[in-house]
């Protein structure tokens, strides 16, 4: 193949790279995206046609027409950015008309090199909305797009170079006929595209990336729409959306494997009033900045932290949130402190953090939690009543009106109690045995839907176990609140995390013990909630794979910021102290032989060390210095031979060269495209006394330039000698072939 066709077809699949990945990562119209298709293909297919340079020279579209075009497109970019009031949609829509356009009117390999400036910026703005699709489209392009670096230098410079009478200039005979797509080529593109691509992987660390996407889609909303998680929630509003398997969150536990029996709550909204109908947080008004101890670390005051108790008592997480329309920020019971990269956190007075305002980025977090535990004080019985206090009273053992049967129910179930902790464990296992688990049930319309539930319909899912069983401890005179939140039940092994999905939307209770504070319990039927989304197994392998190189494209490319880069640098800096101090000792014990055996064993470990890094070190050296002798010969392979030294070389191509000079003086050309075997031909027919002495010549240049073998000074001396000769043929024997 030409290198100026490869040169265009290159050109061609750079451009349709950056389109497919803008396509993915964008919201385009579909009219636009099938005319820049149709664009693409038709171009492609005139550059695999081409087969010359003529075919460059043949635009489809005039000059005029182009430029005619390109302002239409213009005043139709300033009307969609007015309309539409989204001045960077509206640019790139104009950008791929402006391709449309370029595709059409290829004449030079100038208009080539725009569409490459064109490709560039659509990758651009396809990486501003990336995803984990990008990065083979990455990868793609850098292949390409050196492909076609090389491919343009060397078009660029068979266009530019002048052709001298002779038809050759001194050191410019190959092997292979020349304008041709070859092996060493291939060769070289490949170890630049690696080059480029390790270029690319040091900025790609050494640069922190933006924290929000310039570019969002337009017309298509990237937040997601939660229920639950407001100042109030109607009895059933969980419901709709637990039919919902869209991911809302990942949650890792380091330090653990999973957690306790094999599920995680992650807390929300607590909730401490109800009027029969609603949940209602009274607290949320009441909402409180938490200062920042350290920077980007938010702890609540007067709490004793990990540094004063002990670690086992706390329990961390590290969460990787999702857009969503509500600004909670979830964690397991009960949090004590947030760290990350937030601009400030806010706490009310049930315990609930939130962000200022909702986030229209993912974020990540690290929640330090301290569980709830049972103290044994409240598993004995108490001699005289709990005492609570009044407004505390007010808040946690509110009841709404006409709940007398509610009350009844609740002193039968709790008849045998004797302690709080037990009236709440005798609710919670007759509301999960006696009542049915269902999500298909619509919102009831009656005026006591928890009546209805208890009483008559006796199934339900969370939200009805949940404000069923607050209410009738509240009716007994126990505190106790609604919380709404996560119920992580979906382990993903590859990425070893929770993934947390709105179906997992979950309501439970918190009671408050007389020792013990508040403590979680759940009236739900567990065996019946949530769920994983079911699938073949070999389809859930496969979502979890996908799924954590999701997570692992998020954390490394969309949310790599410049703490991550001081940590990696840190761990570098690190590293290598260590490294020197160990080959430090190890040169060290050379010369201070140990006195005892075992310091003896310690120093040739240490000498072991310190010769194996100066073995790999010396290996490395070699196997560089190896693929730079791989690369100079392929670059300069058709210079060079491989026997016989650089000046040995250089003199017979030399005295080659000057012959054909000569010979071209004598109206005797050499074509570029025409070898030295095939030029004796033409001396033979062209100019019979020449021939031998240039068949002498011409066989001691090929073997010392293209053979094995080394020229000696006498092989030189009679090549040189050859020529004067030739040099030296009469004018009579000149003209005989008519050349004078």
């Amino acid at each position: 193949m030409p290198l100026d066709q490869a040169f265009r077809i290159m050109s061609v699949l750079l451009t349709g790279v950056s389109f497919l990945a803008l396509v993915l990562g964008t919201d385009l119209p579909g009219w636009l995206v099938f005319l820049t298709g149709m664009a693409l293909l038709f171009s492609f297919a005139r550059a695999i046609g081409s087969t010359g340079r003529r075919s460059i020279q043949q635009p489809v579209l005039s000059a005029t027409a182009c430029n005619v075009l390109v302002l239409t497109g213009f005043f139709g970019f300033l009307m969609d950015s007015l309309a539409s009031g989204e001045l960077l949609p509206a640019g790139v829509r104009f950008l791929l008309v402006l391709m449309v356009i370029k595709l059409f009117n290829l004449r030079r390999t100038g208009d080539y090199l725009h569409l490459h400036a064109i490709s560039v910026v659509m990758m651009v703005a396809a990486a501003l909305g990336a995803d984990l699709w990008y990065f083979p489209f990455v990868l793609a392009y850098l292949l390409i797009g050196v492909w076609a670096l090389v491919l343009f230098g060397l078009t660029k410079q068979g266009e530019d170079l002048p052709v001298p009478a002779s038809g050759l200039l001194p050191g410019q005979e190959t092997t292979s006929a020349p304008g041709k797509v070859t092996f060493p080529l291939l060769r070289v593109a490949g170890w630049l595209a690696a080059a480029v691509f390790g270029l690319t992987l040091l900025l790609f660390y050494a640069l922190p990336r933006l924290q929000t996407g310039l570019y969002q889609k337009s017309g298509q909303g990237t937040v997601i729409r939660t229920a639950g998680f407001s100042g109030s929630v109607d009895l059933g509003a969980l419901g709709p959306i637990k039919q919902d398997p869209r991911i809302v969150m990942r949650v890792e536990l380091p330090g653990r494997a999973r957690g306790e029996n094999g599920w995680l709550y992650l807390r929300g909204i607590a909730f401490d009033h109800y009027d029969g109908r609603s949940w209602v947080n009274q607290q949320m008004g009441r909402q409180r900045a938490i200062h920042q101890t350290t920077p980007g670390i938010f702890a609540l005051p007067g709490r004793r932290g990990e540094d004063q108790l002990s670690p086992e008592l706390f329990h961390q997480q590290r969460v990787f949130l999702e857009p969503l329309d509500t600004p909670v920020l979830f964690g397991a019971p009960f949090m004590e402190k947030i760290s990350g990269k937030l601009p400030a956190v806010q706490v009310d007075g049930g315990g609930s953090f939130y962000l200022p305002f909702p986030s229209a980025a993912p974020i990540e977090y690290v929640a330090v939690s301290r569980p709830p535990v049972v103290l044994p004080a409240d598993l004995r019985p108490v001699p005289t009543a709990v005492r609570y206090h009044d407004a505390f009273l007010r808040y946690f053992t509110q009841v709404p009106p006409q709940s007398d049967r509610i009350a009844d129910l609740a002193r039968t179930v709790a008849q045998h109690a004797r302690t709080p902790f037990e009236q709440a464990m005798a609710i919670r296992d007759h509301l999960s045995r006696h009542y049915r688990y269902s999500l298909e049930l619509p919102v009831s319309e009656q005026a006591h839907p928890l009546e209805e539930f208890l009483f008559n319909r006796k199934t339900g899912y969370c939200e009805h176990y949940a404000t069923a069983m607050t209410i009738m401890l509240r009716t007994l005179g126990v505190p106790a609140r609604l919380v709404t939140g996560f119920l992580a039940t979906e382990w993903n092994e590859y990425g070893s995390y929770y993934v947390v999905r709105q179906q997992d939307a979950h309501a439970w209770v918190e009671v408050y013990l007389p020792y013990s504070g508040w403590i979680t319990m759940d009236p739900t039927p567990l065996s019946n909630n949530g769920g994983t989304g079911g699938g073949t197994r070999v389809w859930a392998g496969w979502r979890d794979i996908t799924d954590y190189l999701r997570l692992w494209w998020n954390r490394v490319v969309i949310q790599y910021s410049a703490a991550d880069q001081i940590t990696i640098v840190r761990g570098v800096q690190i590293g290598s102290a260590t490294v020197g101090r160990k080959v430090w000792d190890s040169m060290s014990g050379w010369f201070n032989p140990p006195p005892s055996w075992r310091e003896t064993i310690v120093g040739l470990y240490d000498r072991s060390t310190a010769i194996l890094a100066a073995g790999v070190i010396a290996v490395l050296t070699g196997f560089c210095r190896l693929l730079w002798l791989r690369w100079k010969q392929s670059r300069y392979g058709s210079v060079f031979s491989k026997g016989g030294t650089q000046d040995e070389r250089q003199a017979v191509t030399k005295l080659y060269s000057d012959m054909i000079l000569y010979l071209s003086s004598k109206g005797i050309q050499k074509p570029v495209t025409t070898g030295p075997l095939q030029f004796l031909d033409t001396i033979r027919m062209q100019w019979t006394d020449a021939f031998p002495l240039a068949a002498t010549i011409t066989e001691l240049y090929c073997r010392g330039r293209f053979g094995n073998a080394t020229l000696t000074s006498d092989e030189y001396t009679i090549a040189k000698n050859k020529l004067c000769q030739l040099m030296g043929l009469t004018r009579e024997q000149r003209g005989e072939m008519g050349l004078d």
